[in-house]
């Protein structure tokens, strides 16, 4: 947690007194980033009977997995490339991401390396994962470059 005495949370509030905006991103619920939504569209979508269905699909719902392979079939800002949508694979938070990560390329007690100040649950899911974290500080620009 950020506290008073990190140049970081001095710099960060410094800048919110002067009023100019600030990109933040740790916040991790879209309903809080600032994203429109067509809140009834979205509300309206509940009296169907359809949305009543429970369907868990564990690599994501499939026309979810489609839309992601077709964002980089198009290049998006990069070369185009061919993505089967049986290798993708959507969670439901950076958390549940971050959890397969380490239980992916990790073994018991491997050491990742992971800047502070960071993501705030890293700690937790490398116990969670048995993954030793060992922090590296970041260093505040204050140039402004």
């Amino acid at each position: 947690m950020a506290t008073r005495t990190q140049p970081l949370y001095s710099a960060h509030q410094e800048v919110l007194r002067q009023g100019r905006e600030v990109l933040d991103l740790t916040i991790s619920n879209p309903s809080r980033a600032g994203f429109a939504y067509d809140d009834a569209a979205i509300l309206d979508s509940l009296k169907h009977p359809a949305s009543l269905d429970y369907d868990p699909q564990p690599k994501g719902i499939r026309s979810a997995r489609e839309a992601v392979a077709a964002y980089y079939a198009c290049g998006a800002g990069a070369p185009a490339r061919e993505v089967d949508p049986e290798n993708v694979v959507l969670t439901t938070s950076t958390s549940e991401g971050y959890s397969y990560v380490f239980r992916l390329l990790c073994n018991p007690d491997d050491e990742i390396l992971v800047p502070k100040p960071s993501y705030p649950l890293f700690e937790f899911l490398g116990d969670l994962q048995d993954v030793n974290l060992v922090p590296y500080a970041l260093l505040y620009d204050t140039d402004g470059k």
